[in-house]
């Protein structure tokens, strides 16, 4: 049996007004997605336990099957597992966004989605002007990189408080900084990358281009190194992750499963959509689990587009879902399609309300639904307090 676990990132919404008071999923063209509700049984799943914020680490981490009430240690610990950075007892990681800052305001989450070239070369002269011993940045993929303080030094995890960049865009910068017990020498650096940053050659080139300059750092998501046991462990399954975000493979490093990069894939809109599918077929061959994540769902319901959300729907379906359910005919498999939590487009964030999934495949008795969408799970009687619940139910029905 191979189990196919397929999150497409955000992709649960709100009913719209402009769709006739239908959600991005229900207005979108997903023949397979709906062929498998046809096939399968359909359900929803809260993701977010009560008093852990809807952020895409403490989903992510329970739809895989580990409690967040247990392994969530914040999201800087599991990216910087992806980036090869071995953590030292005390050791603290944050997740640095490249941010667009303007009159005191974070207009922008993603300085534009800056490309890697440009983020690479700006993360390199921060770390050369704003590292030191105790200090250092590590280059990720476009807005989205790591700064590890070490040993930690007059931080205290349960006195900080921080705010997701994603969360307060629009809103002014003073009132989100970090605050708490150490919380200045967070808010020192981030001040300080501004006016390293407001004069880059970069960003006056991004300007003249009219596009959002990385004239900021934003750090949020601290955290200390986690332990987590292995998949194969827990489930008794070897498996591989495919994602274009460090977040997620970092967590798929840490339990234990192959973490396989694929060429294009890139974490927005542009992916490359097929390649992780065919990436997953080639995976299931050596193992018998293969959780497929794609972020582009979640960066259009943060980008407030919903025309964009329903496309990257509608290419989900084709190439991601159709191109394996078109490649694992006949062969002895069960496939989910389940979110990690809904990121709205009227709210431009996450929100913790249950998801819809679906299940087809080997073991799976039809039970007459007509599409995959958050109404037609709504009404079946299947429902799970927790992503570990939907696993076992997944792997062991």
């Amino acid at each position: 049996m191979k189990y196919i676990f397929i999150v497409p990132d955000g992709a649960a919404d709100y009913p719209n007004e402009i769709l006739g008071g239908k959600t991005p999923l229900e207005a979108a063209d997903k023949p397979f997605m709906d062929s498998l509700a046809k096939k399968g049984i359909l359900g929803r799943v809260k993701t977010v336990p009560s008093g852990f914020q809807p952020a895409s680490d403490v989903a992510n981490l329970s739809l895989l099957g580990y409690e967040p009430e247990k392994y969530y240690c914040g999201r800087g610990p599991l990216e910087a597992a992806n980036f090869g950075v071995d953590l030292e007892e005390g050791d603290l990681a944050f997740r640095c966004n490249l941010i667009t800052e303007s009159e005191g305001k974070l207009l922008d989450y993603s300085a534009g989605h800056i490309s890697d070239r440009e983020a690479r070369i700006l993360i390199e002269y921060l770390d050369k002007n704003l590292g030191t011993e105790e200090i250092k940045f590590y280059a990720g993929k476009s807005y989205r990189h790591l700064m590890v303080y070490k040993k930690g030094a007059n931080l205290s995890l349960d006195k900080l408080n921080f705010s997701a960049p994603h969360d307060i865009m629009g809103r002014p910068v003073k009132k989100h900084l970090p605050s708490g017990r150490g919380a200045e020498h967070i808010i020192k650096l981030m001040n300080r990358s501004k006016e390293l940053l407001k004069d880059h050659e970069i960003n006056k080139v991004r300007i003249d281009l009219g596009e959002n300059p990385a004239n900021m750092i934003w750090l949020w998501g601290a955290g200390r190194k986690p332990s987590i046991p292995a998949f194969k462990e827990k489930f008794g399954k070897t498996g591989a992750v495919i994602s274009a975000v460090d977040l997620i493979n970092g967590i798929g490093k840490i339990i234990g499963l192959k973490v396989i990069e694929v060429p294009g894939a890139n974490g927005y809109y542009d992916t490359n959509y097929k390649g992780k599918a065919e990436a997953a077929l080639e995976a299931l061959k050596e193992h018998d689990f293969v959780f497929i994540h794609i972020e582009a769902t979640d960066e259009a319901g943060h980008n407030n587009d919903l025309r964009m959300k329903i496309t990257c729907i509608e290419r989900i379906d084709k190439l991601v879902v159709g191109t394996i359910m078109e490649k694992m005919k006949g062969e002895d498999y069960r496939i989910i399609v389940v979110p990690d939590h809904p990121t709205p487009v009227s709210k431009r964030t996450h929100t913790d309300e249950p998801v819809p999934f679906v299940i087809a495949g080997s073991g799976i008795i039809a039970e007459n639904f007509s599409s995959y969408s958050e109404t037609e799970a709504a009404n079946s009687n299947l429902y799970f307090s927790s992503g570990i619940e939907l696993m076992k139910y997944f792997i062991g029905k």
